[in-house]
């Protein structure tokens, strides 16, 4: 078995395990087992759901199956830092997204409502909405899945299934990602999310754009409800649509199409963007790097050509392309630019799933798309 099928292995079955102990939780709160238990209890299980088993599970799992040191694992899994510059673009990236989603989400809600479906979410009531709860859901909702989910989906799943072919793996991870939500109404767009997060991960080469995005996203969701509690307006700018399409509804159509269209090219532009800070500026600089290296090299060369034959002689300023691969990832790694495991597979051609890979990953979709069905009948009955 050749080292990325081995990594793929080590992925499918670390996401297989958190998968049977998530949707295991997942359907015992959907049974009522839960019911009774205070809010706090709520907060604690969704602790627990994403630090110990999308995150700790991820990490310590994977490291143990791959014989890894964990710092390497996390090199692996894309926490490679980016520049201030790409953090303020991803945070632009993730406010766009949080709109889009709005529409999308709208829109396959619709579709959904016409086969009689409606939410089957508990909706919980507050006499008030302080501060310190609205800090409180921004660690649960946004900071903590935004670390976490990624961890798993675009560390694990994504990186660790690279040995099939980044597309492949790109695919695959977004689709696990909608089907992890476990919930029939976030499935469309977290799949679509999941897509473009991917994305980004893997022409930034780092897992933190995907995060912020993520992050991003989430935390404005939570704003957004504790705006409309405490009618400080931010839910006014969606509600501004929906009474446009109330007066006219042509005009209120044509005017999200205009809104969605723009914020569209504005995402292509900033994802461009963003690729240009991160890989290019690496890439330059390494560039810049391994010219220095050559040069130095050759220089001595000259100084020991110098000093054997008495006369300076003329040395090619070209290397071979060995040479030039050992001092790439020799300055990848001290640029932190590539994990130890990273380097082993660049030798490795891509492997295909064999007969293991498959029931690893038909079991996952088995019991991801048994919960969310399940929680589609449950909304229609």
């Amino acid at each position: 078995m050749s080292l990325k099928s081995k990594v793929s292995t080590s992925s499918l079955i670390c996401y297989f395990l958190i998968v049977v102990v998530f949707a295991t939780i997942r359907m015992l709160s959907a049974f009522g087992v839960f019911d009774g238990l205070n809010d706090s209890f709520d907060y604690f299980l969704n602790i627990v759901i994403q630090v110990f088993i999308l995150f700790a599970m991820s990490v310590l799992l994977f490291s143990a199956f791959q014989k890894n040191k964990v710092k390497d694992t996390f090199k692996f899994f894309g926490y490679k830092k980016i520049s201030f510059k790409a953090v303020l673009i991803s945070i632009g990236i993730g406010i766009i997204v949080y709109f889009l989603n709005i529409f999308i989400a709208s829109f396959f809600n619709a579709i959904l409502s016409l086969f009689g479906y409606s939410s089957s979410s508990t909706t919980t009531y507050l006499d008030s909405y302080p501060f310190w709860l609205f800090l409180v859901n921004i660690l649960i909702t946004a900071v903590l899945p935004g670390i976490c989910e990624e961890t798993a989906h675009r560390g694990l799943l994504l990186k660790g299934l690279s040995g099939f072919g980044e597309k492949k793996a790109l695919i695959i991870s977004a689709l696990l990602f909608g089907l992890m939500h476990m919930n029939i109404e976030q499935f469309f767009y977290a799949t679509l999310i999941g897509l473009l997060v991917g994305y980004l991960s893997l022409i930034c080469d780092s897992i933190y754009p995907a995060m912020i995005v993520h992050f991003m996203n989430n935390a404005l969701s939570v704003f957004a409800s504790y705006s409309s509690f405490n009618n400080l307006g931010f839910e006014k700018i969606i509600g501004g649509f929906n009474a446009a399409l109330q007066i006219n509804f042509f005009l209120g159509f044509l005017l999200i199409v205009v809104f969605m269209v723009s914020l569209s090219f504005l995402l292509f532009a900033l994802v461009k963007l963003l690729f240009r800070e991160t890989t290019v500026k690496n890439m330059a600089k390494l560039q810049q790097t391994l010219i220095k290296q050559m040069q130095k090299e050759n220089y001595i060369k000259e100084l020991e050509s110098t000093a054997n034959e008495g006369e300076a002689q003329t040395v090619s300023d070209s290397i071979s392309f060995e040479e030039f691969d050992k001092l790439y990832k020799e300055h990848n790694k001290k640029m932190g630019l590539m994990s130890n495991l990273e380097q082993n597979m660049l030798s490795v051609p891509n492997t295909k799933m064999n007969a293991l890979h498959k029931i690893l990953y038909a079991g996952i979709l088995i019991i991801t798309v048994g919960v969310t069905i399940f929680t589609f009948v449950w909304g229609i009955l």
